[in-house]
């Protein structure tokens, strides 16, 4: 008897063991994969920042371009 219940409490510990072994590994997986998210919607931003800081470069170009071309038809 003594065996039995020794032997049923180390299967309780083990099943309890692989359970909770099994949660951490979610949870790591589940932190790595919301990391990974959250550094690609970074990227998108920082991406979105320069293509928006570009355009204004390029408009302000255009715009300095334009103002050289009619002063020079002026004179």
């Amino acid at each position: 008897m003594l065996i039995s219940a020794m032997t049923e409490t180390f299967d309780l510990a083990g099943a309890a063991y692989a359970r909770w072994k099994r949660a951490v590994d979610l949870l790591a997986r589940e932190a790595v994969r919301r990391r990974r998210v959250a550094m690609a919607e970074a990227e998108q931003r920082r991406a979105g920042r320069r293509a928006k800081s570009l355009r204004r470069i390029v408009r302000r170009a255009l715009s300095e371009l334009h103002r050289i071309e009619l002063e020079r038809n002026a004179r």
